[in-house]
C-alpha cells in the first residue's frame, strides 16, 4: 500500500556553506528535526553532522560486477563449447585467456547499468518523475535546509537568523514509502 506523508516544514536558504554547516551543527545540538538538505556541490563534513552513514553502493557494484562476469563467462562458454564449437588453429575448445576482454566488458557493462538503476531507485529519481523543487537556485549557488515545523518552529526561525539565513518560508515536505519513484506530482 502506498503511503504518502505530508509534513509541514520550514525552508531555510543560505548563501554560504560555512553558515550552513554552523546552522546544521547548532540545530543538531538542539535536537531539531532536519528533513532534508540540498546543496549545489558536495559539502565536506555534512554527513557527519547529519549522522549519515557510508553508502552500501560499493557492495551493490561488486554484486552487479559478479553478475556481469558470470553472464559473460556463461555466454562465451555456451557459444564456444555447445552452440558453435570451433577448433581454431589447434587451440583448446574453451580458451579462457581469449575470453578475458569479453568478460571484462560484460562485468563493466552490467555493473554500470546496475549502479544507475540502483542510484535511481535509492534517490527516487528517474524518467517521468515530477521533482519537488523548494528553491530554484539550490542547484546553482544556494544551500537549502528543510526543518520539521512543529513545536520548535519559532525557535528554529530565531536560530536561523543568527546564522545569516537569506530567506525563510513555510512549505510542505512530501515523502512516500515506495523504493521506486512515483510519476505523479505529489505536492
Amino acid at each position: 500500500m502506498i503511503k504518502i506523508k505530508h509534513t509541514n516544514c520550514i525552508v531555510a536558504v543560505f548563501k554560504d556553506d560555512i553558515d550552513l554547516l554552523n546552522a546544521l551543527s547548532e540545530a543538531k545540538r538542539r535536537n531539531y528535526d532536519i528533513l532534508d538538505v540540498f546543496t549545489p556541490f558536495p559539502v565536506h563534513g555534512i554527513e557527519k553532522i547529519l549522522g549519515i552513514k557510508r553508502s552500501n553502493l560499493a557492495i551493490a557494484a561488486f554484486v552487479f560486477g559478479c553478475i556481469g562476469f558470470m553472464f559473460g563467462l556463461t555466454m562465451t562458454t555456451y557459444t564456444m563449447t555447445y552452440d558453435w564449437p570451433m577448433n581454431i588453429g589447434g587451440k583448446p575448445i574453451w580458451p579462457f585467456l581469449s575470453f578475458v576482454p569479453i568478460l571484462f566488458e560484460c562485468t563493466i557493462l552490467i555493473a554500470s547499468l546496475g549502479m544507475v538503476a540502483t542510484f535511481f531507485s535509492i534517490s527516487k529519481l528517474g524518467p517521468g518523475v515530477n521533482p519537488v523543487i523548494y528553491e530554484k537556485r539550490a542547484t546553482a549557488d544556494r544551500f537549502v535546509v528543510l526543518f520539521k515545523d512543529g513545536r520548535y518552529g519559532n525557535d528554529i526561525r530565531n536560530l536561523m537568523t543568527e546564522f545569516n539565513v537569506e530567506t525563510m518560508r513555510d512549505d510542505v515536505h512530501v515523502d512516500h514509502n515506495l523504493p521506486i519513484p512515483l510519476p505523479v506530482k505529489l505536492k
